[in-house]
């Protein structure tokens, strides 16, 4: 079908002839879970992380929603290393203390 106007890759359904886009969401998720995961840790305060990436705190924010609910297997398997970081944390009057 060709490309939009930035340049990106445009496709049309043969049925219907709707138009559309297939952004690429897993560049973006990984880029943003390693700044998640330099921010938790290291000892930069948030606002610090934001000012490094050009980006408001609150973007951040919205950014790490999504991170926090990262399912913890039920029974973890003894003799396997798992790739994961497990972090609680509690708000105490709008800020964060992670243990």
């Amino acid at each position: 079908m060709g490309t939009t106007s930035s340049g990106k890759q445009r496709w049309r359904c043969t049925d219907c002839g709707h138009t559309f886009t297939n952004p690429n969401t897993a560049k973006t998720s990984a880029y943003r879970f390693a700044i998640f995961i330099d921010w938790i840790t290291n000892q930069r305060p948030l606002d610090a992380v934001a000012a490094a990436h050009n980006v408001s705190r609150r973007t951040l924010i919205r950014w790490f929603t999504y991170f926090w609910f990262i399912i913890v297997p039920c029974k973890p398997d003894p003799y396997r290393v798992y790739d994961q970081l497990f972090i609680d944390g509690t708000y105490f009057h709008k800020k964060c203390l992670l243990v």
